[in-house]
């Protein structure tokens, strides 16, 4: 089971990696308790539509502050990352050298998925399903505090690292220790 993590969400306009990265949250989880937190988003002053999927925001992909930032914090915490579809989240991360290539990252989506049978594992429609909130704003931060919801409601106890395969159905358990994250 893995109970300590740095959930995060970011958004970005567009599917493309090259779309850049608009607005970063992050929360520190230990045993299922936020004890950090951090929101990264410099917001254009004048913009007078509604700021959802990271319109409304500046593109943060290069500024050193904010990538130093980002660092500096996962560097005060030596736990894995989780996303909601993290294969995407990830992307956009090691593309832009926000985390290396070989950093521990897990996918919410795919742990629930082992948990609890649904038609849709999609955040708007885990949110319905488990009460949680009655809208999915597609904020960096309300998306990532949804998420973190779900998952300290559900407690998935398999988590299986991105770019793995989960090779025993006996094996409900991934032993992140061995990444030197605990």
């Amino acid at each position: 089971m893995l109970k300590d993590m740095i959930l995060i969400d970011i958004e970005t306009q567009d599917f493309n990696v090259e779309a850049g990265i608009f607005e970063v949250a992050c929360l520190v989880v230990q045993d299922y308790e936020v004890i950090d937190q951090l929101y990264l988003g410099k917001e254009i002053e004048d913009w007078d539509r509604e700021r959802v999927y990271g319109y409304g925001f500046y593109d943060i992909s290069n500024d050193e502050a904010y990538v130093n930032t980002f660092k500096s914090f996962l560097d005060k915490y030596n736990f894995p990352l989780v996303a909601h579809n993290c294969p995407f989240d990830r992307k956009f991360l090691v593309y832009y050298d926000w985390i290396p290539v070989d950093y521990p990252c897990y996918c919410s989506m795919r742990a629930i998925r082992y948990s609890i049978s649904l038609e849709s594992y999609s955040l708007a429609n885990l949110v319905r399903h488990f009460g949680i909130s009655s809208e999915v704003t597609h904020k960096a931060f309300d998306d990532i505090m949804n998420v973190f919801e779900i998952i300290r409601v559900l407690k998935p106890k398999t988590w299986v690292k991105v770019g793995k395969r989960k090779t025993n159905k006996r094996c409900n358990t991934v032993d992140v220790s061995i990444h030197g994250f605990n």
